[in-house]
């Protein structure tokens, strides 16, 4: 499913390549300032949501830059509050990660072994934390935080393969650091938004791509 994933979301970045790379500027000039990155990410995934929506949902309403602002605007606060909860996790397992395993009390370093698989979980919601905050815009975030976890601990395989697969595009993002650098968030933000896709897909919640039928009617209301 992986590889699916990851054709998928290639194909729908080149067909949208010159607003994904608007975006990417954007998300680039306003997570520098550090205070906007929470608030930059959430309009980059609405973007990333709309312009799915749009090439593989019946929304005849097209994906345009000023939907990276109303993303911005409108998640800036449950962003920032998300993503400072997070960081705090982070931090909790790097530091009780120090401690055990520089511990020389056998018992305690045993837990270096469960730490480091909530870590590996932790680093597996991060996939779907983002797209789950656009997509569950009406849930509390302890409730979308708990969810990105279970279905990182529900998919490990997909999940696992999406982790490598986003560790690859990331190092050779940074070996050939500005060219890629210029679209590679925001391709980041359309292989999670498919991925979490994928996965509400295989739960009935949605349909992942258009019928012919409906591609046919999205058509003609945009061609009368």
């Amino acid at each position: 499913m992986a590889w699916d994933i990851l054709m998928l979301a290639l194909r729908l970045f080149w067909r949208r390549i010159g607003l994904l790379l608007t975006a990417n500027l954007l998300w680039l000039g306003l997570s520098l300032l550090v205070v906007t990155w929470p608030a930059a990410t959430a309009g980059l995934f609405y973007l990333a949501r709309r312009v799915i929506e749009e090439e593989l949902s019946a929304d005849p309403q097209p994906a345009v830059i000023g939907d990276f602002w109303i993303g911005f605007r409108g998640y800036w606060l449950r962003s920032s509050i998300l993503t400072i909860g997070d960081m705090l996790c982070l931090v909790a397992i790097v530091v009780a990660l120090r401690f055990y395993g520089e511990s020389a009390v056998a018992p305690l370093s045993w837990l270096v072994g469960p730490i480091t698989l909530a870590g590996l979980t932790w680093a597996g919601a991060q996939l779907y934390l983002y797209p789950l905050l656009i997509e569950r815009a009406e849930r509390q975030l302890q409730a979308i935080a708990r969810e990105a976890l279970l279905i990182a601990i529900s998919y490990p395989l997909n999940t696992l393969s999406l982790l490598l697969t986003a560790l690859a595009l990331s190092v050779g993002a940074t070996v050939l650091a500005g060219p890629i650098l210029l679209v590679f968030f925001s391709f980041m933000a359309i292989l999670q938004t498919i991925a979490l896709r994928y996965i509400l897909a295989q739960r009935g919640e949605i349909s992942l791509m258009l019928t012919p039928e409906q591609r046919e009617a999205r058509e003609r209301r945009r061609n009368p």
